[in-house]
């Protein structure tokens, strides 16, 4: 199916850092992205944990591709795999411009993201349906 340009889309991907994130980088990445999604309205949501990156992204097509090469041209992580991409009618998470999910939200939050956040490809399915019900929290 051909998406529009201005169409909405989500796309998401995994990657493993190749150090270790301390806190203040974490902190430091979050308001960067949080900051850049809100000027190009990006919506999504962050997991990481044991030096694994999990994102969704949501926005537009060509909002999304551009920031798609800025992350892929970062040499703090090794993409592992793209999850997935599809067209969507509405946004899951409208109100985050970039929501962080770290280990101790995780644990609280989706403890069974711990189990299949791991790179490995076994997992993928159960990992995006973890990582979408997170949009829950925006409604309760």
């Amino acid at each position: 199916m051909q998406v529009e340009k201005q169409s909405l889309i989500e796309f998401s991907y995994i990657s493993r850092a190749k150090d270790p994130f301390s806190k203040l980088q974490l902190i430091q990445l979050f308001d960067k992205a949080f900051n850049s999604n809100t000027a190009n309205q990006i919506t999504g949501v962050l997991f990481y944990e044991n030096r694994y990156f999990a994102q969704i992204l949501e926005g537009s097509r060509e909002d999304i591709s551009h920031l798609w090469k800025k992350i892929q041209n970062d040499n703090r992580h090794v993409i592992i795999r793209e999850l997935d991409f599809r067209a969507i009618d509405e946004r899951a998470f409208p109100n985050w411009g970039m929501r962080f999910f770290g280990a101790d939200r995780i644990a609280k939050y989706i403890p069974g993201l711990r189990g299949c956040l791991n790179g490995l490809s076994d997992n993928d399915t159960k990992l995006l349906t973890l990582m979408r019900s997170v949009a829950a929290l925006d409604k309760s």
